[in-house]
């Protein structure tokens, strides 16, 4: 049951990072991270951290010739969850799940720029497990509505999990979002029900 709920932590978690500056839970834990900050400043579990896996990611997209991307924004140093006097319970368990969080993504027109997208998907997932991922599932496809369709795959390194996602139809979109498992496997089910709930 627990690791049906956290495979279910990874698409939340990728959504939530997203509703704040910029996530993809792991099924297996690592070792504990000292803090969110170590995952910043990409000191996390066995040396590598939220710098190190966002410069895989970055690498990697650029490597297989997908459009630069402006999103997310880089976490600032100062958000409304560091700002006690007016942070809530939400956005400080949102702040520590962007922390340790990696993410990146194009979605619109931008994403058919330079032609055949899923075959840039494909390259960037290439040059990922030529960065040291492990593909952990196989890619899987489903097609969504008459015409859409979404591609996923993931992979881990280094105790962090990526799922990356190809998705046509409605909204096209490329992303590819990593986590840190043991920053992650440090969330409650209540916790994650609190972040992913609606309002404030």
């Amino acid at each position: 049951m627990r690791r049906t709920w956290r495979a279910t932590a990874c698409g939340a978690a990728a959504l939530l990072a997203m509703s704040m500056t910029g996530c993809a839970a792991g099924e297996e834990g690592g070792p504990p991270a000292t803090s969110a900050s170590a995952s910043v400043s990409g000191k996390g579990g066995q040396g590598f951290g939220r710098t190190a896996a966002q410069a895989d990611i970055d690498a990697a997209t650029s490597a297989a010739g997908l459009p630069a991307s402006g999103r997310p924004e880089p976490l600032p140093s100062v958000t409304p969850a560091t700002d006690t006097a007016t942070a809530t319970e939400k956005d400080r368990l949102k702040a520590r799940a962007a922390a340790c969080s990696a993410h990146w993504m194009i979605a619109g027109p931008e994403v058919l720029e330079g032609g055949d997208p899923r075959g840039k998907f494909d390259a960037a997932v290439a040059a990922l497990v030529e960065r040291g991922w492990r593909v952990t599932t196989d890619r899987s496809e489903d097609e969504v509505g008459k015409e859409g369709s979404v591609v996923g795959i993931t992979l881990k390194k280094s105790g962090w999990s990526l799922l990356g996602r190809h998705v046509t139809g409605g909204l096209d979109m490329v992303s590819f979002q990593a986590t840190e498992d043991a920053c992650m496997n440090k969330f409650t089910e209540a916790e994650w029900t609190l972040m992913l709930s609606a309002g404030e």
